[in-house]
């Protein structure tokens, strides 16, 4: 989906899955921020600790990141094509570590608003994650946080 590299070697396939996935969990992360009509600073700080990471990776820098995440967030309809990559590409410890990244997003204002829960909650269900899971994750999240 996000290509920063045109080599094909094993291990840039390997760091561009990885990148990958961090992207696409930032994307949908700003989305959870967003979702609520105003992103916190908070929320904001958790997203840019992530994007902090892949910046090292692809030598951008954290704004210019930032900028393509808002772009495809700004400009896309939907993200069904994210969710459709992520269960081709992810495994379920990805897909729950996912999960996890979106709920410290959602908490990290300390307000846990009605439609950044409905979006996780929709989200985990498209990427088939049982309930017993997302409510573990979110408690636990939400007590880490407490």
């Amino acid at each position: 989906m996000f290509n920063f590299f045109k080599k094909k070697e094993k291990s840039v396939q390997k760091i561009e899955k990885n990148l990958d996935i961090k992207l696409t969990a930032s994307l949908l992360a700003y989305e959870i921020a967003r979702s609520d009509g105003d992103i916190a600073d908070s929320e904001l700080s958790v997203i840019l600790e992530e994007l902090k990471k892949i910046s090292i990776k692809v030598q951008k820098t954290e704004d210019d990141i930032l900028q393509i995440v808002q772009n495809f967030s700004n400009n896309s309809v939907s993200f069904h094509e994210f969710i459709e990559d992520i269960n081709k590409d992810y495994s379920k410890e990805d897909k729950l570590s996912l999960l996890s990244f979106l709920w410290t997003v959602a908490y990290a204002d300390s307000i846990l608003e009605v439609n950044e829960e409905r979006l996780i909650r929709r989200i985990a269900d498209l990427i088939h994650l049982k309930d017993m899971d997302v409510l573990k994750i979110k408690d636990k999240v939400k007590n880490n946080n407490a």
